[in-house]
């Protein structure tokens, strides 16, 4: 059957696993899974798409059972491989909820844990990332696809077992030549791709379609990421996508009415040499006609454009080429600019250049609390942890007592620690900084004084005091970070260079540029410096760490790196100051 539109209804995914009780003993079951020996020739499945085109276990799968996990364990090869999932609670009334795989359980909203009765809410992932079977030569492999299924057996039921329902879809995309692949989006202008979504039924579960509700991001895109270790598209030309015609498989929830649907493949282009950016090309379809996704089958794309459209980075992310070391074993690469913000589209987004700043201008000087939603302007300072999570990005001011106008309430506003937590900035998805949640994160106070102060010839490496010119009225102070192993051209700690001195000496060492931020209370900024009214010298930057100042329990207070004229120092203060942050990338 076809239709007028690129995407046609290919065939139905019917691979289904089924997983059969073969065992109680001492409260404990054990179930034994097979696959369907269906096959079309086009088949492709729930987990994996071997050289024979049909679906298998892959040995180690989690299985969520009842609210536990349970590892699969897989014996044979072709029709004969059979896996086994031993040691299952056992239960007397309620049945086997079962989900695979099991890391898209939510927890309940209420309790924090997994239910043990009942199917969870799962959460489909905004990036998918591309495995393959062959990963030295993926053009002659095939890839891992990890399609949310479920399943349900009652608990006096020995002889039927767990029967697993594909709860998504799968939309292959086939290119017309073999392509260096980094990226492949897909988005809808109606619908969300991604998200949090409800299993109803039992027998023959069915999946909601999903909703962006309570995740701080109304963006509609899933993407799949290819890139070889991932997010390395930089000023060194380190990127690697999948070289493969594919084909390349994203899971996709079922949905009416899908308006706007639109795959973006994005490939790189020729070689890298030294600092030159690789060019990245687009390759782009659209539907013209709303379209329907049912569940457990394949679509397919329509023939791609042949010639791509060269594009910016973008969805690529902004990193300095440089390594940095922040501990003895760990280094990080940082965004080529400090965190930005903007409430109305609830969009985040890294400065263009590393030195620009928004300071006392609109933004961070507009009311912060109601009607705040609907602000068009950028910010750039931020309380602390105020990734959306716990707290809205804007929010920098303190409640005060009835006693004393002038003082916080003890302990409001409070955060503990947002390293490895939905409380560091690096949680949500970056425009411009790879468009997807989790990959970056806020260096910790020790891991700063590391880079300062420990690392191998880091006197040398590190320029406390610069001074920027762009004009004799237009000059910002930072601090200059070289990367590790740099022995080039390095200015003094208080020297001036105007930007053509950056521009052809600096610009491309992999070095990072710290501005001077000033900081913010509720809408009022200070130690900001934007003339020569006062001398710039005095201006301040103020960053925050990922640290908690726990010295004194009653006060919620962060910690933060200082810079000024004075070179840099460390410091806390409470955490409804309004700080500057640069994140960064774990080097993989």
């Amino acid at each position: 059957m076809k239709k007028n539109i690129f995407i046609s209804l290919c065939m139905v995914m019917a691979v289904t696993a089924v997983l059969t009780s073969c065992k109680k003993d001492n409260d404990v079951v054990s179930f034994r899974a097979t696959i369907s020996n269906y096959r079309n020739t086009d088949n492709s499945g729930k987990v994996y798409i071997d050289a024979n085109r049909y679906a298998n276990w892959i040995n180690g799968d989690e299985v969520l059972i009842n609210g536990a996990n349970y590892t699969v364990g897989v014996t044979g090869t072709g029709d004969n491989r059979i896996a086994s999932i031993n040691g299952v609670t056992a239960v007397t009334s309620g049945g086997y909820y079962a989900i695979y795989p099991a890391e898209c359980a939510l927890p309940t909203p209420t309790t924090g844990t997994i239910p043990t009765t009942g199917f969870p809410q799962i959460l489909l992932p905004q990036v998918q990332v591309y495995r393959n079977d062959n990963p030295d030569n993926p053009a002659q492999g095939n890839q891992i696809v990890d399609a949310p299924m479920a399943a349900y057996c009652a608990a006096n039921n020995t002889q039927v077992g767990l029967d697993f329902t594909n709860l998504c879809s799968l939309l292959k995309i086939t290119l017309p030549s073999a392509m260096e692949v980094g990226y492949i989006t897909v988005s809808s202008t109606s619908t969300p791709l991604w998200g949090r979504a409800t299993i109803t039924g039992t027998d023959s579960p069915t999946l909601s379609t999903p909703s962006l509700t309570d995740l701080y991001t109304t963006d509609n895109t899933v993407t799949l990421d290819c890139t070889t270790p991932g997010l390395h598209h930089d000023a060194s030309g380190a990127s690697q996508g999948v070289n493969s015609a594919g084909p390349f498989y994203i899971v996709l929830p079922p949905a009416t009415n899908v308006q706007g649907l639109t795959v973006n493949v994005y490939v790189f282009d020729g070689n890298a040499s030294g600092q030159t950016r690789r060019t990245v090309l687009k390759y782009s379809k659209t539907t013209s006609n709303p379209i329907a996704i049912a569940s457990n089958n394949i679509y397919v794309t329509g023939s791609l454009p042949t010639q791509g459209e060269v594009v910016p980075d973008a969805p690529f992310p902004n990193l300095s080429s440089g390594e940095f070391s922040v501990s003895r074993t760990k280094k990080v690469r940082f965004a080529l600019g400090n965190l930005q913000y903007q409430a109305s589209t609830k969009t985040w987004r890294f400065a263009q250049n590393q030195w620009d700043r928004i300071g006392d201008a609109a933004g961070n000087t507009t009311t912060y609390d109601n009607g705040r939603t609907t602000q068009a302007d950028w910010i750039d300072l931020f309380g602390f942890g105020t990734s959306g999570v716990s707290y809205s990005p804007w929010r920098t001011a303190s409640s005060t007592s009835s006693t004393n106008g002038n003082t916080p309430y003890p302990g409001y506003y409070a955060q503990t620690h947002i390293n490895n937590t939905n409380n560091d900035w690096g949680v949500n998805a970056i425009v411009n900084g790879g468009n997807q949640p989790n990959k970056w994160r806020t260096l910790t106070e020790s891991e700063w004084y590391y880079l300062f102060n420990s690392r191998n010839n880091s006197n040398n490496l590190h320029i406390p005091v610069l001074t920027i010119k762009f004009s004799n009225t237009n000059k910002i102070r930072g601090t200059l970070i070289f990367p590790d192993g740099y022995n080039g051209t390095r200015p003094s700690s208080g020297d001036e260079i105007t930007i053509d001195t950056w521009n052809s000496t600096y610009a491309n060492t992999g070095a990072i540029f710290l501005p001077v931020t000033g900081h913010r209370k509720g809408t009022a900024v200070t130690n900001f410096i934007t003339t020569t009214t006062r001398p710039y010298q005095y201006a301040t930057g103020y960053y925050w760490t990922s640290t908690f100042e726990t010295y004194e329990t009653a006060w919620a207070r962060g910690r933060y790196v200082k810079f000024d004229s004075q070179g840099d120092s460390f410091g806390y203060t409470e955490t409804y100051w309004g700080h500057a942050v640069r994140l960064a990338r774990d080097v993989n």
